[in-house]
């Protein structure tokens, strides 16, 4: 090697450069060899970046960028999203319908002082036998249908997706079966009726 690096330089996992850390220039390729690799220039290499600048929804392997393939479906063939979470704060986590397939979402409890005109917020729906909305428009009192999920109308990607969630209460009759409604759809054209209500969760 042509140049050494200056005492007490070191190597930094971090450096995209492949320079030690407090050296400039001549270094670079001091750098790049000490990490196994051919010096780097500011005219690219044997493998440019991908085409599409700077950043990209990019998969990286190996040090290499190539642009997004086609990945898996992010449902199994039941409907459920096939996600993996070890859930290391132990916060609570919610099974949802979302068009007719469940999700899941963390709960991170009710959000006070939210001003839907102001504030982007997306719909959730509860399927319950009753409610009773205060003069504010919250909740005083909720009769839930058992083992029926929540119902999301968005999730992530979409433009009407919001991490604020405004609870619609879907009232049914007691002959109602859990989970027939799966969808936002299914529950605006069900004809039962609607109460939207300053419930907000986030």
């Amino acid at each position: 090697m042509s140049q050494e690096p200056s005492k007490g330089a070191r190597f930094t996992v971090g450096s995209l450069l492949g320079l030690a850390l407090g050296e400039t220039g001549g270094a670079r390729a001091v750098a790049a060899e000490a990490v196994g690799g051919s010096p780097l220039t500011r005219t690219g290499g044997a493998n440019p970046p991908p085409p599409g600048g700077q950043e990209g929804a990019w998969v990286v392997q190996n040090g290499e960028a190539s642009l997004t393939a086609a990945g898996p479906s992010p449902f199994r063939p039941d409907g459920v999203e096939s996600v993996s979470y070890s859930n290391p704060f132990r916060q609570n986590v919610e099974r949802v319908w979302f068009d007719g397939k469940i999700v899941y979402a963390l709960d991170v409890g009710q959000v006070p002082d939210i001003d839907p005109s102001h504030d982007k917020v997306a719909q959730e729906y509860q399927i319950v036998y009753s409610v009773d909305l205060d003069e504010r428009g919250k909740s005083r009192s909720i009769v839930q249908v058992g083992d029926q999920l929540n119902i999301y109308d968005s999730v992530p990607g979409m433009d009407t997706y919001s991490p604020i969630w405004q609870f619609n209460y879907v009232v049914v009759p007691r002959d109602y079966t859990p989970n027939a409604l799966r969808s936002a759809e299914d529950c605006e054209k069900s004809g039962y009726q609607i109460i939207r209500s300053n419930d907000f969760e986030n």
